[in-house]
């Protein structure tokens, strides 16, 4: 099976605390960049090309999920989109629900394509169709970024069009190879209706009542052939990271590209948007050998996985890697655990990750192994060369928490990161609850005589179920979990729900003994700049916007900063990335594991080294 159910009273781990390829593969490449980007969660630049594989793989497997059978070449993007999906963000598995495949009537076998050339120009109108929107969908996304870069004019339809005809090249093989040497029995067993437990997203269900409804009769029909060779990759519709493979004691997950398992054996496809020139086509080999090691810990120990390929699209070539052996698989396995028990079991510093990188590897075009320049350093083109040693930056150290401001009489003492408090352990009666249409209910609370409105940002807890109780009334005595307080400009409290914290409703008192008055409303603050970002755009009213920010990191966490570009002074624009600076007067709250700070009209931004 590709996707683990989670036993989420057995997992002692939780979905924020878990390994995958790319940490292991970060921090292999250099253990500081691993704590700049897991540990201090620093984001690097969002450049278009980041966006555009993503516009790809989407394209292709949009594609990939439909059939000649059930769609015309000209038919609209969005036919199998609608699927019914779980509260978990996977595709429901209620026998009520109706999915979009079984409303269509299936063509007649003499207007489909009957050869592999007529095939590969249905799917190349597919691709175009949905290039399109993904792209489209993407650019969007792009847009919305705090550290958007580069230029996406630069982006090429044609040559992205251009890869995923070359994936669907690659996939067709496939279906070429099954059309010429199914075994009779997978025939009839496909036709007959079987199902794999996790089938590969096609718009049906898990289960039929009776045959395939694109079952022919006789031979093997080339649409048939599609069907059937069809790899498992994520359901489209489905929720981001909702269909991952876990390790059995949940320390290490992937999600899979692309799974061929048509023919009893097991082939892994790695998807690439690229030429697979350079260091990263290293990766991209472990990150496949990991994963064969996470299906066979995930299969009992007693399922390989027999082929490994990766599909280089830029350059059109197919890039075979040789499955690893057991020996190797259990060397991984208790490697990996190793790491995870030293990353994810401590509390980390900066000066346990020294910047300290591996070697740069060679790759040229389809991922052939070469030779590196020799001049070539990791350093040289990491993201976080300004602010580190090993590039141009300066080493972290601890700056003095009291200062003098010019023109203030008082000095500032600020607060170290580890004592910034904003999630609270409380009981509170509730004063008033609302059912809208939408799910979490709107809820006011009273405790001792103080009023707090309660928003309820996401549903999901992180370790599964609802971040809330169902069934809540007024005048229940309810318990808030590591909840977050803020207050509006008015200073109204607001209590508020994210996938770390929950509403309980039933507790010891004694395990919540915070109240609405340990709320802090301004804090003072240092520490080393990460970056500064920006982002502007039109209102609902017509009007431009603009908000400017900065994340600013000290020894153990970093803390994103944001706030309207006329609330920050001239310091801001002065301030360059390593610089220390001094923020006092700053709202704080949070988002899971990251403080947010919000800066706001008597807030003031100082460098102070």
């Amino acid at each position: 099976m590709p996707v683990t159910d989670v036993a989420t009273e057995h997992d002692t781990v939780g979905p924020y605390n878990r390994l995958s390829a790319s940490q292991v593969n970060s921090y292999n490449s250099c253990s500081r960049l691993w704590f700049y980007e897991k540990a201090l969660k620093l984001k690097i630049k969002q450049i278009p090309v980041l966006y555009v594989g993503r516009a790809v793989e989407e394209a292709i497997c949009r594609t990939l999920k439909e059939s000649p059978k059930l769609l015309l070449s000209s038919a609209s993007g969005t036919i199998l989109s609608n699927i019914p999906i779980s509260d978990d963000g996977r595709p429901s598995r209620k026998p009520e629900d109706v999915w979009p495949a079984n409303r269509i009537i299936p063509r007649s076998d003499s207007h489909l394509p009957n050869t592999i050339d007529e095939l590969e120009d249905w799917a190349k109108s597919r691709l175009r169709i949905h290039l399109e929107a993904s792209l489209d969908y993407v650019r969007k996304d792009w847009e919305r970024q705090e550290r958007k870069s580069g230029d996406w004019s630069d982006v090429s339809f044609d040559y992205c069009l251009e890869m995923c005809c070359n994936a669907i090249s690659f996939h067709l093989s496939e279906v070429d190879r099954c059309f010429r040497t199914i075994d009779e029995s997978v025939l009839d067993n496909w036709r007959s209706g079987q199902r794999e437990y996790w089938p590969a997203p096609d718009g049906y269900g898990y289960e039929f009542n009776g045959n395939h409804p694109l079952a022919s009769e006789g031979d093997i029909t080339l649409c048939e052939a599609w069907e059937i060779a069809r790899p498992w990759f994520v359901e489209p519709e489905s929720g981001q990271f909702s269909m991952n493979a876990i390790h059995p004691e949940y320390w290490f997950q992937g999600e899979y590209d692309l799974v061929y398992r048509w023919d009893g054996k097991i082939k892994i496809v790695d998807i690439k948007a690229s030429k697979g020139v350079g260091d990263r086509s290293g990766d991209y080999v472990e990150q496949l050998k990991m994963y064969a090691m996470l299906w066979w810990v995930t299969h009992g120990k007693a399922e390989f996985v027999t082929d490994l390929e990766i599909w280089y699209l830029g350059a059109n070539v197919i890039k075979s890697i040789n499955a690893p052996s057991v020996k190797e698989m259990s060397n991984m396995e208790t490697e990996i655990k190793q790491l995870w028990s030293q990353l994810k079991n401590q509390k980390l510093s900066i000066e346990m990750f020294p910047a300290l990188p591996s070697k740069v590897r060679g790759f040229g075009e389809g991922g052939v192994a070469k030779a590196a320049p020799k001049s070539q350093n990791r350093c040289d083109t990491c993201e976080w060369s300004s602010i580190c040693e090993g590039g141009e930056g300066l080493a972290y150290y601890e700056p003095k928490l009291e200062h003098h401001l010019p023109g203030l009489i008082s000095p500032i003492s600020a607060v170290p990161f580890a004592q910034l408090n904003v999630r609270f352990n409380l009981a509170a009666t509730i004063e008033s609850i609302n059912y809208t249409s939408e799910k979490a209910p709107e809820i006011k609370i009273i405790q001792d005589g103080y009023r707090a409105s309660v928003e309820i940002k996401v549903e999901g807890y992180q370790n599964g179920g609802l971040t809330y109780p169902l069934g809540l009334a007024k005048n229940d005595l309810i318990y808030f979990d590591n909840a977050i307080i803020t207050a509006n400009y008015k200073g109204e409290l607001t209590i508020k729900i994210d996938p770390l914290s929950r509403i309980l409703a039933a507790g010891n008192k004694d395990n919540y003994p915070d109240t609405l008055l340990d709320f802090r409303a301004r804090w003072d603050i240092i520490g080393k700049l990460a970056y500064k970002f920006e982002r502007s755009g039109i209102g609902r009213n017509g009007r431009e916007w603009r908000r400017k920010g900065l994340v600013i990191y000290d020894r153990e966490q970093s803390i994103k900063i944001s706030g309207w570009a006329n609330d920050w002074g001239h310091q801001f624009d002065m301030a360059q990335e390593g610089d220390y600076v001094l923020l006092s007067n700053l709202e704080l709250d949070a988002w899971a594991n990251q403080l947010r700070g919000q800066v706001g009209r008597n807030t003031r931004m100082d460098i102070i080294g």
